[in-house]
């Protein structure tokens, strides 16, 4: 018999989404499987609605809004399978994608998360069916590389290692996460998978992108209703704590330092090109860090415990080079325009 794999889906204020979500969960040809959806208090009638058209599902309601690491971290407590498949409301998925994903971690021991090809669900626009994510590498100036994104979808089934899997979905081994946690509740949202992408190498496991299984995204459902100086907030906040977490000693010099002084330097252009909302988003997460720096620290010495390999076993072989107008372009959120 399959082993069961617990499916956990955060929801916030986003009924518009679960029904094509659901409808396509409930048809999957992988018959071993919960559904877990998480509520993060919404106020629209999100929970009512799956109730009465998903009674299969297990609802787990948090009166106020944990964000997707804690949404996420209150699901994982709730599941019983052997695997955890993380998977975004605003997502519609194919028969057979999870049948593949368990089928590729039963084959590979070695492997602690593995992604399937992500590509994007927006009808009656230049991204329908392109690529959204095939995972993430790493740059040298501590930002992330998000391989071919935007791009056209290209037939390809040869797994391969990545940085960082995308929390739009992916499956992870239970026992593995309950040995080095999920996600840090401090993130709230925003690079929450990259640090835990990175835990799960340094415990001496492997990220994995799985091309032959493939869902479909509509991608920042969510994020379109939170303001954009937010977004920056902890997206900068968390880079930091998650490179003074888990990067070596050695990196903390050569990585960490070097990409402060980037997002200074960006906070000051942002300022001068009429995004003062921008710079100060960055200046807050900076903030953030120096006043919670013990905390950090701790989580550090938790992190560095249970280290199983050096950085540069898996950061030097993820590692991208990039133009200059890379970041011209994601500064700006238009990486489909990036042609490498």
């Amino acid at each position: 018999m399959n082993p069961l794999v617990s499916i956990i889906i955060v929801n916030w204020n986003s009924r518009e989404n679960l029904k094509e979500c659901l409808e396509s969960l409930f048809k999957i040809s992988y018959k071993n499987y919960e559904v877990i959806m998480v509520d993060n208090g919404s106020t629209d009638d999100s929970v009512k609605f799956v109730e009465k058209k998903f009674p299969k599902v297990i609802i787990v309601k948090s009166k106020v809004n944990l964000g997707f690491a804690g949404g996420n971290n209150l699901g994982f407590r709730e599941s019983r399978g052997k695997y955890i498949l993380l998977l975004n409301n605003d997502t519609i998925v194919p028969p057979n994608f999870l049948g593949k994903l368990v089928d590729f971690m039963k084959k590979r021991s070695d492997v602690g998360i593995v992604q399937p090809r992500i590509l994007f669900h927006r009808p009656n626009t230049d991204l329908h069916h392109k690529i959204n994510s095939v995972g993430s590498f790493f740059l040298s100036t501590g930002f992330l590389y998000h391989l071919d994104y935007g791009k056209k979808d290209y037939k390809k089934n040869t797994p391969y290692e990545i940085l960082s899997a995308y929390g739009a979905c992916f499956l992870a081994r239970k026992s593995l996460i309950d040995k080095i946690g999920l996600f840090d509740d401090n993130y709230f949202a925003y690079f929450e998978e990259t640090d835990l992408s990175q835990r799960v190498w340094l415990s001496g496991s492997k990220v994995m992108v799985d091309p032959s299984s493939t869902i479909y995204h509509k991608g920042a459902k969510t994020s379109q209703k939170l303001p954009t100086a937010f977004i920056q907030y902890h997206s900068f906040k968390n880079r930091l704590q998650t490179y003074l977490k888990n990067l070596s000693f050695t990196n903390l010099f050569k990585i960490f330092i070097p990409h402060l002084l980037i997002c200074e330097v960006s906070s000051i252009l942002y300022f001068f090109v009429g995004k003062p909302d921008y710079t100060l988003a960055i200046q807050k997460a900076i903030f953030w860090n120096l006043l919670n720096l013990e905390k950090i620290l701790k989580k550090r010495h938790i992190t560095q415990e249970f280290r199983r390999i050096e950085d540069d076993e898996f950061i030097s072989k993820l590692t991208k080079k990039v133009k200059l107008r890379y970041y011209y372009f994601l500064s700006r959120g238009e990486l489909e325009k990036y042609n490498d």
